[in-house]
């Protein structure tokens, strides 16, 4: 879930994790929901009657960690070596594109955090817009 919320190869996942309330609500909802589950599941969730030992915590809290190494190297490889499945209307494709190339130059030139400070209005590529 953490790996997910950064989708366009940018390397700091938790950059803005605090800023959106419905991301943290989920994220300790299931964290907790986990913690219970093992605490007080016994029989109906088959876990052990004692819970698990704390080597057992510490062995499954590293493991889960390692998605997140995973996510890091796949940000390294180039889209080129992964496979395109389905079709895609060329047009949709070429304005998915620039739809990109300009949130990438608003990225770094800090006129997109510029806008959304103002209450600016912003286009999308349908020529609809929405407030940001």
């Amino acid at each position: 879930m953490l790996g997910a919320r950064k989708i366009n190869d940018e390397l700091n996942i938790f950059e803005g994790i605090f800023t959106n309330p419905l991301f943290m609500t989920v994220w300790f909802t299931i964290f907790g929901g986990q913690i219970l589950i093992m605490l007080l599941g016994k029989s109906a969730m088959k876990v052990h009657s004692d819970g698990i030992t704390l080597t057992q915590w510490i062995l499954s809290v590293a493991l889960s960690f390692i998605s997140l190494l995973v996510n890091l190297f796949l940000k390294f490889i180039p889209e080129k070596f992964f496979p395109e499945l389905g079709e895609e209307n060329e047009s949709d494709v070429a304005a998915a594109k620039r739809d990109y190339d300009n949130l990438l130059k608003f990225r770094k030139t800090k006129e997109l955090s510029g806008s959304i400070r103002q209450g600016n209005w912003i286009k999308n590529k349908e020529g609809g817009s929405f407030k940001s």
